[in-house]
């Protein structure tokens, strides 16, 4: 009976993704990410942010808005945007351990639950940025991972 729940629950997520357009280039709420991913089996990308960081204005300057690590992130992830200082990112925070900004949380969707791929705390450049999107892709058992 459970696995007959666990897979009407799955079918649901797909289905309930598949009436949507979904566009990888976004960035989403978390509930809405979380949703995609486990939908499209993309690993989900939770970047924690707070207003007047310093380190998050350089990484959306010079580096999340870069068109390499764009398409990266487009073909791979889902983006989950989260203000670590609003009431539910506060929750967030604390339920993934992420407790300074930025913080980058990478989780699969893995028998009914997250599994942690990896995480990342603080500002860095394009390159290592890139570098490291590609091997928590291939942690994720991502056959292209470019």
């Amino acid at each position: 009976m459970r696995i007959i729940t666990i897979t009407l629950a799955v079918w649901g997520l797909i289905s309930a993704a598949a009436g949507q357009n979904v566009d990888f280039d976004r960035w989403y709420p978390h509930p809405q990410a979380s949703q995609y991913a486990q939908a499209y089996g993309r690993i989900l990308m939770v970047y924690f942010w707070s207003h007047g960081c310093p380190y998050c204005e350089q990484m959306n300057t010079f580096v999340l808005s870069d068109e390499s690590v764009s398409r990266v992130l487009a073909r791979h992830y889902v983006v989950s945007s989260v203000d670590a200082r609003s009431p539910e990112g506060q929750a967030l925070s604390r339920q993934l351990r992420a407790f300074g900004t930025p913080t980058f949380v990478f989780l699969v969707p893995e028998g009914g639950t997250w599994k942690e791929l990896g995480r990342f705390f603080g500002s860095r450049t394009r390159a290592q940025f890139l570098q490291e999107l590609k091997q928590v892709c291939v942690r994720s058992g991502g056959e292209v991972c470019e």
